[in-house]
C-alpha cells in the first residue's frame, strides 16, 4: 500500500467520514492512480475532476519531475517574487502619491513631523529582496542535504555510495574513460622511459667488464634486478649445438641451472631454431602450461620450478653465442610490453659487449699465448739430453692448456707400434707412462695422414662420429673424455705424437688452444732434432 501525503489524506477525511476499511479502500485507490491510466477513472472524474484530482495531478507531476527540474522551477519562482512584489509596491505608490504630497506640505508648514517615516516603500522594497535571497539559499541548502542524504546514509552504513544515474552520467563516463586512457598512455611512457635509463645504466656495466666470465655474471645479476624476476641465466651453445648454463643469478630456495648441460633437438636436429633466433626470435611465456610448448620441455621446465619466462638470444659476431633466459617461479606472469622491450635490448648490448670482450681477451691471449711460447721453446731448448727434453716438453705443455694429461707417444718406423715415453698427470688420474699400445689403425691409415701434418680434435669421445670402437675402448682404460693428437716430426719424418687427455668432463676445445698446441708440438720435434744431433756428435768423438 502506497503512503499518502498528510495534506492530501487530510482532504479526503474532511470530505467524507469512512470506516477504517473505507480508508484503506481510498489509500489503494490512490497509489493505483498514480501508476493506471485515466480511462480507468469514472466518466464523471474525467470531466469534473475536483480539487483532489487537480491536486494528485500536481503531486504526480512534482514526483516525477527531476531534481534538476524542481530546482529550476522553485529558482524561478522565487526571482518573480521581487518582481511582483515590485509592480504592487508601484502600484501603492500611485495611490499614495498626492496623500505623501499633502504630507511632505504638512511637514514643511510643521517642522515637528518632519522625522516621521517616509521611507516605507523603499524598506519594504529591500526588506523583500533581502527575504528573496534568503529564501533561495535555504531552498538550495534543503535540495544540496537531500541529494547528499543517500551518500551520507552510505557511508554511516559503511558501504560505497550508490549514486542515481541522471541525463549527465554517460557524457561524464565517457570523459572519465578518455581520461583513465590518457593516465595509462601517461604510465606507458612513464615506465619505457624508466626502462630506457635502466637500460642505458646497465649497457655501462656491461662495457666496464674486462672477461667474457665476468661479463655474463654481471648481465644475470643486473637483469634480474631490472625485472623483478627470480632466476636469469645464459645458456652457452656448443659447436653440437648442445649447451651449457654458464651463469645464473637466482633467488635463494630455487634449483640452481648453473654446469647443467642440455641437448635440444629443436637445435641439434635442423636449423630451423637457429635461424629465428639469428634474425632476432624473442619467446614470451606467461604461463607454461597456457602456451604451445611441448609435454618434453615442460617437463624440463618443471623441473626448476618455472611458471612464466622469456628466451632471447645472444649473437656475437653474427653467430648464434647463446641464450638470454629470465624466469618466472613464483607463479605465471604476464610480461609487459616495456619488459619485453627492455630485456631484448638487453639481450643485443650482451651479444655487443661480448664481441667486444671477446676481442680484448683475444688480444690478451694472443700476447700470452706468444709469451708462453717463447718461454716453453727457450726451456726445450735448454734440455741437454732427450729424456729431460721431453719431461719438460708434456710438463710446459700441460701447464699451457690446463688439461688433465699430456703424452709422448713414440713411434717405430719399422712396424708403427708405439709407447708412451714422457708423460705429466695431475694427480687422481691413471698413468700411462711405458705403456706399449698395438694400434692397427695406425698401420693401415693414420700413419701417413699425420706425416701430412693432420691434427686430430675430439670434444666428446662418445659424440664424435669418427671415433671407432677400438680406439674409444682404448682411451676408456685411461679415462679419457677428450683428446688432441699433433704429429712430432724430424726432417719430415714421424717421430711420434703429442697427445693431450682431458679426463673430467669432455671439453670444448678452442682453436687458439689448438694452435698453440700445434705449434709446441713442432717446437718439440726441433728441439729433439737438436738434441739427437749433439747426442750423435757426442758419440762419434768417444
Amino acid at each position: 500500500m502506497s503512503q499518502i501525503p498528510f495534506h492530501f489524506a487530510e482532504q479526503y477525511s474532511t470530505r467524507r467520514r469512512t470506516t477504517t476499511s473505507q480508508c484503506i479502500q481510498i489509500n489503494n485507490f490512490s497509489s493505483i492512480k498514480i501508476h493506471d491510466s485515466r480511462d480507468n477513472y469514472p466518466p464523471s472524474c474525467r470531466n469534473n475532476p475536483d480539487p483532489g484530482t487537480k491536486l494528485s495531478r500536481h503531486r504526480l507531476w512534482w514526483q516525477k519531475s527531476s531534481f534538476r527540474t524542481k530546482l529550476v522551477a522553485l529558482i524561478i519562482a522565487v526571482g518573480i517574487l521581487p518582481v511582483l512584489t515590485d509592480k504592487t509596491l508601484a502600484q501603492a505608490d500611485d495611490r499614495l502619491v498626492p496623500q505623501f504630497n499633502a504630507q511632505a506640505e504638512a511637514r514643511v508648514d510643521n517642522p515637528d513631523l518632519a522625522d516621521s517615516p517616509t521611507q516605507l516603500p523603499v524598506t519594504l522594497l529591500i526588506e523583500t529582496v533581502v527575504a528573496s535571497l534568503l529564501l533561495i539559499g535555504l531552498l538550495t541548502a534543503f535540495f544540496a542535504n537531500r541529494a547528499m542524504r543517500p551518500a551520507k546514509s552510505a557511508v554511516d552504513a559503511g558501504e560505497k555510495p550508490k549514486l542515481e544515474p541522471d541525463e549527465s552520467y554517460s557524457p561524464l563516463a565517457i570523459l572519465n574513460s578518455a581520461a583513465l586512457e590518457k593516465v595509462d598512455v601517461s604510465h606507458q611512457q612513464i615506465a619505457t622511459i624508466e626502462s630506457a635509463k635502466i637500460a642505458t645504466e646497465i649497457s655501462l656495466k656491461f662495457r666496464q667488464a674486462q672477461y667474457l666470465n665476468e661479463l655474463l655474471k654481471t648481465a644475470t645479476k643486473e637483469i634480474r634486478r631490472a625485472l623483478s624476476a627470480d632466476r636469469v641465466f645464459v645458456y652457452q651453445f656448443n659447436p653440437d649445438w648442445s649447451g651449457n648454463v654458464v651463469a645464473e643469478s637466482v633467488l635463494p630456495g630455487l634449483p640452481s641451472c648453473l654446469k647443467i648441460k642440455i641437448t635440444d633437438t629443436y637445435f641439434s636436429e635442423s636449423n630451423e631454431g637457429v635461424e629465428k633466433y639469428i634474425n632476432g626470435r624473442i619467446c614470451v611465456t606467461h604461463d607454461i602450461y597456457g602456451g604451445e610448448l611441448t609435454d618434453c620441455h615442460i617437463k624440463l621446465l618443471e623441473q626448476f620450478a618455472i611458471k612464466a619466462q622469456m628466451v632471447a638470444p645472444i649473437t656475437k659476431n653474427g653467430q648464434l653465442f647463446g641464450l638470454l633466459i629470465v624466469n618466472q617461479c613464483s607463479e605465471p606472469r604476464v610480461w609487459l610490453p616495456h619488459e619485453v622491450e627492455l630485456f631484448s635490448h638487453l639481450a643485443k648490448q650482451v651479444g655487443v659487449a661480448s664481441e667486444q670482450v671477446t676481442f680484448l681477451e683475444k688480444q690478451e691471449a694472443d700476447a700470452e699465448r706468444a709469451d708462453l711460447l717463447t718461454e716453453i721453446t727457450l726451456r726445450i731448448q735448454q734440455a741437454q739430453f732427450l729424456e729431460e727434453l721431453l719431461k719438460t716438453a708434456v710438463k710446459e705443455v700441460r701447464r699451457a692448456i690446463k688439461t688433465d694429461r699430456v703424452v709422448v707417444y713414440g713411434l717405430d718406423s719399422s712396424n708403427w707400434d708405439g709407447i708412451v715415453v714422457a708423460e705429466s698427470v695431475a694427480p687422481g688420474w691413471p698413468q700411462t707412462l711405458r705403456v706399449r699400445i698395438d694400434d692397427p689403425c695406425m698401420r693401415e691409415k693414420y700413419a701417413e695422414i699425420y706425416k701430412q701434418g693432420h691434427v686430430t680434435v675430439i670434444d666428446d669421445i662418445y659424440q664424435a662420429g669418427r671415433v671407432e670402437d677400438c680406439y674409444r675402448r682404448l682411451l676408456e682404460q685411461f679415462a679419457v673424455k677428450a683428446n688432441l693428437v699433433a704429429p712430432i716430426l724430424k726432417n719430415n719424418e714421424l717421430l711420434g705424437l703429442l697427445i693431450a687427455h682431458h679426463c673430467s668432463e669432455p671439453r670444448n676445445w678452442q682453436q687458439e688452444e689448438i694452435d698453440l698446441f700445434v705449434q709446441l708440438a713442432t717446437q718439440i720435434g726441433f728441439a729433439i732434432d737438436r738434441v739427437s744431433l749433439m747426442e750423435e756428435m757426442e758419440t762419434d768423438e768417444e
